[in-house]
């Protein structure tokens, strides 16, 4: 293990945050109590841990219910550039539209997390190849761009080898 260093997870733990290693099962059941009980948190999975938790979480009914899709080759491409953002993968995201009556998706999701994040940030977390980011409940909203209000109904998405969300039953 040449090149090995605590020095990332010492840098977490420094912040505040909480570093866990454990089994896949036990990783599984901390992003499953997350969800059930309304917790916010941010897991770095395994692509196994990601498919299994994707497995119960996203159910033919849920993605039906939340209104999930694929994003269009058309809205990819206009990621790609006019955001400049690439490699998005087979990336799924609900719809949702604001009382100003524009829609939210994953156009939009991107623009928000260049303009929150930078697009340095954004690039780092697509570019992941064998982690998959999870944020469970997250607490930020979706910001409309269309009249910057804060959009009530949750966004989703999966950003299939990087990124992905999920939100418990309880309303947002």
């Amino acid at each position: 293990m040449a090149g090995f260093s605590l020095d990332s997870v010492e840098a977490v733990v420094g912040s505040g945050r909480a570093v866990i290693s454990a089994d896949d099962g036990t990783v599984v059941a901390a992003v499953r109590d997350a969800l059930r009980h309304g917790r916010s948190a941010t897991f770095y999975l395994t692509p196994g841990q990601a498919a299994t938790v994707k497995s119960w979480y996203w159910t033919p009914q849920r993605v039906e219910e939340r209104g999930l899709e694929p994003v269009s080759n058309e809205e990819l491409a206009r990621i790609g550039s006019e955001l400049r953002i690439e490699g998005m993968g087979h990336s799924y995201s609900n719809r949702i539209v604001c009382e100003c009556g524009a829609v939210y998706g994953a156009f939009e999701f991107v623009q928000q997390g260049v303009a929150e994040h930078g697009k340095e940030q954004v690039d780092a977390v697509l570019a992941l190849e064998d982690v998959y980011v999870l944020r469970v409940n997250p607490v930020n909203s979706a910001v409309c761009p269309a009249c910057t209000r804060g959009i009530i109904v949750g966004h989703e998405y999966d950003m299939t080898g990087s990124y992905g969300c999920c939100r418990s039953e309880a309303p947002v």
